[in-house]
């Protein structure tokens, strides 16, 4: 006669067995998730970067974009099982074309974008009241700017909220919105030019040209060496082992702040001399607002 206590007791042992190996594989795979999700994690990168120049100004136009690279250390912080708090430090070397519409090619009533040269290759500054004959001076050289190559870099702080999938065959996939802070270390320019011999006179015609390398502007970037712009992008990590993962995301920037001072020091538009020499300049209005599509990779651990 079969004891039915017995197989009543025995049914009862294996699924306490059951459920134990089914919740001991639960815990496990929770733990592997918290090594793929840690509360702090950090990381590297690198990144391709197309960048060029919007202009908010009727003098200026963007021209052709340029082709810039970063690196940076990446630091990430969890704030729920699916947002994420990402920022870090890194360095952007920026590039991005622009021109200058100078009117004064076809018409007397025109206007022209000049500057000067000291001896030493720097910058002289258009201040209204100077004499002629210190603005032109035998050793300051005028040149007609009709294109300027922008070459810039940043320390940046990107300021990021990151949206993750669950794993799905080892990937995340995320989304990232915020912000971007970026503190400018260099400023320089190559530019497209034609040396004239005096302060211009209009119209000019039949003109060749040479170029200014590696001028520095930084004297006539914004007074302030701070931008701050919007940071957004998609991207997807692949973990490798435990919580190291391999990460490329693609993302948009866009500063909404000036590269450049909101009226230039150095570039005039148009200068008028008065019957003792001295000089009133009309200088340049600058809005030079830096975008740039970044394809970062990288590693998490």
């Amino acid at each position: 006669m079969l004891n039915y206590k017995k197989t009543d007791h025995m049914k009862k042992i294996l699924l306490i067995v059951s459920s134990s190996l089914l919740l001991a594989n639960s815990f496990l795979a929770q733990d592997d998730d918290d090594k793929f999700d840690k509360k702090f994690r950090f990381g590297l990168r690198v990144a391709a970067q197309p960048t060029w120049l919007a202009s908010g100004d009727n003098f200026t136009t963007k021209d052709k974009a340029g082709f810039g690279y970063g690196f940076g250390l990446v630091t990430e912080f969890k704030l729920s099982n699916i947002i994420h708090f990402q920022t870090g430090i890194g360095g952007d070397f920026e590039r991005a074309s622009i021109n200058y519409k100078n009117t004064a090619f076809s018409s007397f009533n025109g206007a022209s974008a000049f500057y000067n040269l000291d001896a030493n290759g720097d910058l002289v500054e258009a201040k209204d009241g100077v004499n002629n004959t210190t603005y032109n001076s035998s050793t300051n050289k005028t040149f007609l700017v009709t294109q300027r190559k922008i070459k810039a870099t940043y320390i940046t702080i990107p300021l990021l909220l990151k949206m993750m999938t669950k794993e799905i065959s080892g990937f995340r996939y995320f989304g990232m919105f915020g912000g971007e802070l970026g503190i400018r270390t260099a400023l320089k320019a190559d530019d497209k030019v034609e040396q004239l011999t005096s302060i211009p006179t209009l119209p000019y015609y039949n003109l060749s040209y040479q170029t200014n390398n590696g001028l520095n502007i930084g004297k006539d970037g914004s007074l302030i060496p701070l931008r701050f712009g919007l940071n957004v992008g998609l991207g997807a990590e692949y973990r490798l082992s435990g919580s190291t993962a391999f990460f490329i995301n693609v993302n948009y920037f866009h500063s909404f702040t000036n590269t450049m001072r909101n009226e230039s020091k150095y570039i005039s538009t148009n200068a008028v001399q008065d019957a003792n020499g001295n000089i009133t300049f009309t200088n340049l209005k600058q809005n030079l607002l830096m975008n740039a599509i970044r394809i970062n990779i990288g590693i998490m651990f």
